[in-house]
């Protein structure tokens, strides 16, 4: 009998800790694979065999879009550079614009048909751009991925084509996603639902792109998605929305039709934003507090973050509940630069330390001259 109640006792327990934190439950979810995340710090919101490994499609190529992105960033590479197709990427089968071997094309026209018609001639034309074949390309985005943490992924080509070894997960998608946010150098054409492009040697023919992405026009703050199919894959969608100041990710796996999917991201996205929000105490490079600095020109200096203050939350919690306390190094003498850690932010409720926030000088402090820094400070002791 003492067996029975302390098996039943541990039941009970073990189904409370497992209560989700709003209405979806796994089962409710017709897809094989999911996941909700809150994009800020990665913290996982919902899951339903999140780290299955399955065939991506061409969801693929949100890696893709990374390392391009990433090149724009640093000045590798412009949106009105031109590029020679190969017969290699004009031969690619699936979904393409109708690449020809050797036309001349520009990266700005490559980006548009691999965000909106997830063209796989387009893909490898940048693939071979980017890094001279589409196996290095590859190689960089397996690389790209273990940095990431993507730690069940490997890709074995840049447009998702079926490969029965070419597997990522439901996580490890969100993580990628999550990384394309950082930038917004796909964003104009991963939310535009329709335009065009002219391809051909001559440029006679008129490539008119659809957006594979409906929900551009259904969904409420969505900043990115993109869509992938194979037989072999099933339907599958990473998106990603902002809602105030709550941006959430949520990617769905092996769906049988392309309605499920759309509606499985918008009840993930839905359910997210009714039940979280990301609270922000100060934004970044937002003036916290100032702190007297000694020698330097200035006799104060303002404090910064270099990233947002915040807390991600229930949506019944407010900022009156919690508590940010600011811990600022004593006798600050200059010089001093913007890169130099002056002090912490620490975030707590009730009592419990939430996060801590390192803060920075608001801009350099030059050492003031010491024949002026005397005069100065001698004439404010004597004069009265």
């Amino acid at each position: 009998m003492k067996k029975i109640l302390t098996i039943f006792f541990i039941f009970i327990i073990l189904n409370i800790m497992v209560v989700p934190a709003y209405g979806i439950e796994p089962e409710d979810m017709q897809s094989r694979s999911a996941i909700l995340i809150n994009a800020d710090d990665g913290k996982i919101l919902f899951e339903k065999n999140a780290n299955d490994k399955m065939q991506p499609a061409s969801i693929t190529k949100i890696m893709l879009m990374v390392l391009i992105s990433e090149r724009m960033d640093d000045g590798q590479m412009t949106l009105d550079q031109e590029m020679t197709i190969s017969e290699n990427a004009a031969g690619m089968g699936g979904s393409q614009i109708y690449l020809e071997a050797y036309e001349v094309q520009t990266v700005e026209n490559m980006l548009k048909a691999i965000s909106m018609r997830s063209a796989n001639d387009a893909s490898v034309a940048m693939a071979e751009f980017m890094y001279g074949s589409v196996e290095s390309c590859v190689k960089a985005m397996n690389e790209r991925a273990k940095e990431l943490g993507m730690n069940d992924t490997i890709f074995l080509n840049v447009t998702g084509l079926p490969d029965p070894e070419h597997l990522t997960t439901a996580n490890d998608i969100a993580i990628m996603t999550r990384e394309l946010l950082k930038y917004n150098f796909m964003d104009e054409y991963m939310l535009t639902w329709m335009d065009s492009v002219y391809v051909g040697k001559e440029k006679d023919s008129e490539q008119v792109l659809v957006n594979t992405n409906r929900l551009i026009n259904n969904y409420d703050g969505l900043l990115a998605g993109k869509t992938g199919y194979t037989t072999e894959a099933k339907y599958c969608l990473s998106a990603a929305a902002k809602r105030n100041d709550t941006t959430l990710i949520a990617v769905v796996l092996g769906c049988d039709n392309t309605k499920i999917r759309f509606n499985e991201v918008t009840k993930l996205l839905n359910e997210g934003f009714a039940n979280y929000k990301n609270i922000i105490f100060h934004k970044t490079g937002d003036v916290i507090t100032t702190t007297p600095v000694y020698c330097g020109k200035e006799e104060t200096i303002n404090i910064v973050s270099k990233e947002n203050i915040n807390y991600f939350t229930e949506s019944n919690c407010k900022v009156e509940d919690f508590n940010l306390e600011y811990v600022i190094d004593e006798n600050l003498k200059a010089p001093l630069t913007m890169d130099t850690k002056i002090g912490t932010a620490i975030l707590s409720k009730d009592g419990k330390i939430l996060g801590e926030f390192e803060l920075y000088p608001e801009t350099n402090i030059e050492k003031e001259n010491l024949f002026k820094f005397f005069i100065n400070n001698y004439l404010k002791t004597t004069i009265r």
